[in-house]
């Protein structure tokens, strides 16, 4: 997994504004440039605490996010305590658009039905069973592990668990399965 670096550009005269960003891959030095105004951090957290000023709480610093192809800042909304109350995702293109919600999962769930989209709000289970018919592939640089319980196939990555270079046919595990059967958690037992 690699690190990125990103930061705005503002034009020499002003920084009112943000006229794109910049990002850099940190392990490769790779810097892809990204022209696109919008509004700069500082201009996303007034319009956060703007949307809940009869509260009086301070943004956090927001973190820029790409949801469904679009630029957003999200951030924490703080009482006078420290304590964060509530968050809010601000659209960074049209930064008076701003969702306020106490949960993540809450404040999503408004973008997506603002915005006609469908989020994945992905549920898990836990299973428990026999591995049987243990192979691995990698895929996309990650080991990936397939076995079958009961008939039915799951998938779980190296990075899940490290007991995983070690399983074999006929061991018991725990877990919990999430979308397309990919294991989310995994304990031998």
């Amino acid at each position: 997994n690699d690190i990125y670096l990103y930061t705005g550009v503002t034009s020499a005269n002003a920084d009112e504004s943000n006229l794109g960003f910049i990002l850099e891959n940190m392990r490769t030095g790779e810097i892809t440039k990204y022209s696109l105004a919008s509004a700069t951090e500082e201009s996303a957290r007034e319009s956060a605490e703007g949307a809940v000023q009869e509260k009086s709480y301070k943004a956090t610093f927001p973190i820029l996010i790409n949801l469904n192809d679009k630029p957003l800042y999200i951030m924490g909304l703080k009482d006078n305590a420290g304590l964060v109350k509530e968050y809010a995702l601000v659209d960074a293109v049209e930064y008076q658009n701003v969702i306020v919600a106490t949960t993540v999962e809450e404040m999503l769930s408004k973008y997506a039905n603002k915005n006609d989209l469908e989020i994945d709000n992905a549920t898990t289970e836990s299973i428990k069973g026999v591995v049987a018919d243990l192979k691995s592939a990698v895929i996309k640089g990650d080991t990936v592990y397939f076995f079958k319980v009961d008939g039915k196939i799951y998938k779980v990555k190296a990075s899940v668990s490290d007991d995983l270079p070690y399983l074999e046919n006929g061991k018991t595990f725990e877990g919990q399965v999430g979308k397309d059967n990919y294991l989310k958690t995994f304990k031998v037992q």
